[in-house]
């Protein structure tokens, strides 16, 4: 037997405002408009044919009707909400983080203190390592940290929104510059020897910047440390092994420590961002906005600088 329903958001939209005894209150938790709650309850009255609600000054009166409907009402949205939350590939309630391996490892693992304050103790956290060129899956992640050329598109179905560029500096330890008496505010490329650049070898633009920072006739490029990982990379150069060429972003708890210092070699912008990707259905989650604030509080606090802020929709 074909069952008779009241449209499903209208009955969320009143027992939200009933439970509130507040259509403000209800827009908040649902995360739309007042007038639209207003619309929800109009529509859930007509197709009831009660008066569910009455004006109090400057609040709201149950009447009978609503109140015998309530409980019931609430009870039976617990229920849905708890079965979802069984048979879901995230049990419903999951925050599922994308993020690159490398600013997973060097930013967002260091700083997961400032994220566990923002979400309920309760809420599965999950994060997922993604690739450059992933086609992301909504039903593996919710939110990703991504970098990609600024011009290309995000993912169709997601929302992009620009962080910051990539700013590449040259970076090398303390302890390795102090063994070879040399000064990071006053260089000195004629110092180096073979095998004292540590390089990152997929990055192209990374190669050029190189040439026009260490170019002389004492070494190669070729006779470089390469590392197919940035993190090994910049480990290496900690570790007193040599130069570095490394992001702002990737290398900044490096330099907070103290452990690398930036030489006297102007730094160069990537064409390359770092950009959130969030899917749709959850952007307006407070959960996950509290992870995207985290987010953007670590790669970029001063995002709004850079005009990054590009919603982009396909």
């Amino acid at each position: 037997m074909r069952r008779k329903l009241p449209p499903l958001r209208a009955l969320v939209a009143f027992e939200a405002t009933a439970r509130h005894q507040s259509v403000k209150a209800a827009a908040e938790e649902l995360h739309v408009t007042q007038s639209a709650i207003s619309h929800q309850l109009r529509q859930l009255e007509e197709s009831l044919g009660v008066v569910l609600f009455l004006r109090k000054g400057r609040g709201l009166g149950m009447t009978k009707s609503a109140e015998r409907l309530l409980p019931r009402l609430t009870e039976a949205l617990n229920g849905i909400s708890d079965i979802t939350a069984e048979i879901g590939p995230d049990k419903g309630r999951a925050i599922r983080i994308g993020a690159l391996a490398t600013p997973a490892l060097s930013v967002l693992m260091e700083e997961l203190g400032g994220l566990k304050v923002s979400l309920p103790a309760d809420m599965p956290v999950q994060f997922r390592k993604i690739e450059f060129d992933d086609d992301l899956d909504p039903l593996d992640i919710d939110i990703a940290l991504q970098i990609a050329p600024k011009d290309l598109p995000g993912p169709e179905g997601w929302t992009t929104e620009l962080l910051t560029p990539e700013v590449y500096h040259a970076l090398a330890s303390p302890r390795w510059l102090a063994e070879r008496g040399l000064n990071a505010d006053k260089f000195d490329v004629s110092a180096l020897g073979p095998r004292d650049i540590l390089l990152i070898d997929s990055d192209s633009e990374q190669f050029e910047q190189i040439v026009l920072w260490f170019e002389n006739d004492r070494f190669s490029l070729d006779d470089c440390w390469s590392f197919s990982h940035h993190i090994w990379a910049l480990e290496a150069a900690r570790a007193g092994q040599g130069i570095v060429a490394s992001t702002d972003v990737v290398a900044r708890r490096y330099v907070d420590r103290g452990e690398l210092v930036k030489l006297n070699f102007p730094g160069f912008t990537s064409s390359w961002w770092y950009r959130l990707l969030i899917r749709p259905a959850r952007e307006k989650d407070p959960a996950v906005c509290a992870v995207a604030d985290w987010i953007r509080s670590l790669i970029n606090p001063d995002t709004a600088a850079f005009d990054g802020k590009i919603p982009h929709k396909r």
